[in-house]
C-alpha cells in the first residue's frame, strides 16, 4: 500500500503558515479553507493555478490535492502560453485571484481565507500521486511538460530543510521574489515551508525597497529567496535589509564577486541551487567560497559516454543532467555553461555565459545580455548585445569591453534599451532579444 504523506509538517494548529498585509494565516485555517474551497471545484482532471498571491496559490494547489487534480505550472502566463496549455490539455480549468486570464476561458476565483476555524485537520495524500506539471521555459524550443508525484516533492523538501540546518522548532519565514509556478518558486517558497514548518510572505515583491519592506513584515529567522538579476539589483541600490538568516539564488550561475559582495553587506551565506525543470533542485553551494557545487543528500553523478547522470535522492529515475559539466567525483561539479552557451566565431570559442558577465562588470551597466543574432549576410558571424545602461554611453562601454574580452567576440551592434524583457525567473528569450535588435535596426532606417 502506498504511503501517505501530510500537506503540512512541524506545524501546530495556531502556528502562522503565512503572513499578508502583516497579519499571520494560521496552519488551521490554511487547512480548512483548503478542504471549504477543494469541495467547490469543477472536476476535471487539471487545474492552471494563475494566483498571484503566494498563500492563494498555495490553498489552490491543496484543494486540487485534495480532489486529486494535477496542478498546471505554465512556461509563461503570456495569453498564448496559457492558450496553448488548454490547447493540449481539453479537461482543464484555470484558478486565479484577480489578473488577466485570457477570455472564453473558464475561472475560478480564490475565495478569502475564513476568519477562524476550530477544527485542524491535515490533508494526507499518496506518495505517488502526481502534483503537478511544470514546463520548461521553451527558451531552446517548445516548453515540455515533465511529472512531479508527491512523494518526490515533499522528500525533496524535507531533504533541502536539513542541508540547510532548519532543525529544531524555531521561527522561520520566506519571502520570494519568483513566482510559485515556477519549479523552483514552487520548491521553495511552496514545499519547502510547508514541509519545514516555515512560514510564507503572500507577496512577490519585486524593488529593491518593496524587498525590504516584505522581509521587514515576518518574524523570526528571514530567508530570501530570489535571483541574480534580483540581488544584483538591491545591491546596486545599496538598499538595507533586515538581518538575514540566509538568501537562496537560482536560475543563472552567481557570479563570485557579487555573492561575496552580498555575503558582506548583509552578513547572510547565499546558497546557490542548481536545478532544472526535469528534477527540482540537484545540487548546492556557496558561491563566495567557490565555484563547485556539490549534489544533493543521497545523490550520485555518474558519466556515460559524454552525458553526465545524476540519481537517487528524491529523484524517481535517474536524470541526465542538461548542462555541460565537469565532474569531480561522485558528488562534485562543475558547471561549464548549456549546450547553447559556446559560440565559436574566426575560429574562437567563448562561452555566452561568460561574456555575460564581463558586461555586467562595466561600471554604469545595470543589466544586459549578449546574443548571436544569426546573421551572415556579411559573410562572418557576429555577436550582439543589449544593454541597460542610462547614465553611460555605448562608446565607454565598448572601451571597457576592447580590455577584457577578445575583439573577436566584441558586440555588433550594441543596442542601449531601457530594459531587458526578463521573465519572472530573471531569464530572458533570444526572440525577445532579436525584436530589440530589428526594433533598433528600423530606428536607424527611420533616422538615416
Amino acid at each position: 500500500m502506498t504511503a501517505e504523506l501530510p500537506l503540512l509538517e512541524h506545524f501546530r494548529a495556531d502556528d502562522a503558515i503565512g503572513w499578508r498585509a502583516g497579519e499571520p494565516v494560521e496552519a488551521r485555517r490554511f487547512c480548512s479553507a483548503a478542504v471549504a474551497l477543494a469541495a467547490t471545484l469543477p472536476r476535471k482532471r487539471h487545474v492552471l493555478n494563475l494566483c498571484e498571491d503566494r498563500l492563494n496559490f498555495m490553498l489552490g494547489f491543496a484543494a486540487a490535492m485534495i480532489v486529486r487534480q494535477v496542478s498546471l505550472l505554465p512556461s509563461s502566463k503570456a495569453p498564448g502560453a496559457i492558450l496553448d496549455l488548454f490547447a493540449s490539455h481539453s479537461d482543464v480549468y484555470c484558478l486565479a485571484d484577480g489578473g488577466e486570464i485570457p477570455h472564453g476561458l473558464p475561472a475560478v476565483m480564490v475565495p478569502p481565507f475564513p476568519r477562524s476555524s476550530l477544527a485542524f485537520d491535515v490533508p494526507r495524500f499518496p506518495a505517488d500521486q502526481i502534483a503537478l506539471i511544470a514546463y520548461t521555459s521553451g527558451s531552446t524550443g517548445q516548453p515540455q511538460p515533465h511529472s512531479q508525484y508527491w512523494g518526490s516533492l515533499v522528500a525533496d523538501a524535507r531533504a533541502l530543510g536539513e542541508q540547510l540546518s532548519f532543525a529544531g522548532r524555531r521561527t522561520r519565514s520566506a519571502v520570494g521574489t519568483v513566482p510559485p509556478q515556477h519549479i523552483y518558486g514552487m520548491e521553495t517558497t511552496v514545499m519547502l515551508p510547508i514541509q519545514t514548518g516555515m512560514s510564507v510572505h503572500s507577496g512577490r515583491p519585486l524593488l529593491p525597497a518593496d524587498v525590504a519592506v516584505a522581509l521587514a513584515r515576518v518574524p523570526g529567522e528571514r530567508w530570501l529567496v530570489t535571483t541574480p538579476i534580483h540581488l544584483r539589483a538591491c545591491i546596486a541600490e545599496g538598499v538595507h535589509l533586515p538581518p538575514l538568516a540566509g538568501i537562496l539564488s537560482a536560475t543563472m550561475p552567481l557570479a563570485m564577486d557579487l555573492a561575496r559582495k552580498i555575503e558582506r553587506q548583509w552578513s547572510a551565506p547565499v546558497h546557490e541551487i542548481y536545478g532544472c525543470t526535469e528534477g527540482g533542485a540537484l545540487a548546492l553551494r556557496r558561491p563566495a567560497l567557490g565555484e563547485c557545487w556539490r549534489v544533493r543528500e543521497g545523490m550520485r553523478l555518474r558519466q556515460v559516454g559524454k552525458e553526465t547522470w545524476i540519481e537517487g535522492g528524491h529523484l524517481v529515475h535517474p536524470l541526465r543532467i542538461p548542462d555541460r559539466v565537469e565532474v569531480l567525483g561522485e558528488t562534485q561539479f562543475k558547471l561549464l555553461g548549456r549546450p547553447d552557451d559556446m559560440t565559436k566565431i574566426a575560429g574562437k570559442r567563448a562561452s555566452i555565459d561568460a561574456l555575460n558577465g564581463e558586461l555586467l562588470g562595466v561600471p554604469g551597466v545595470e543589466d544586459g545580455a549578449f546574443f548571436d543574432p544569426g546573421d551572415t549576410s556579411r559573410g562572418e558571424s557576429r555577436l550582439a548585445a543589449v544593454v541597460v545602461a542610462p547614465n553611460i554611453g555605448p562608446e565607454a562601454i565598448l572601451r571597457v569591453l576592447r580590455e577584457r574580452i577578445d575583439p573577436a567576440f566584441m558586440p555588433r551592434p550594441l543596442i542601449i534599451a531601457d530594459t531587458l524583457p526578463r521573465t519572472a525567473t530573471g531569464k530572458v528569450a533570444r526572440a525577445d532579444l532579436l525584436a530589440l535588435l530589428e526594433a533598433a535596426r528600423v530606428r536607424n532606417r527611420d533616422l538615416a
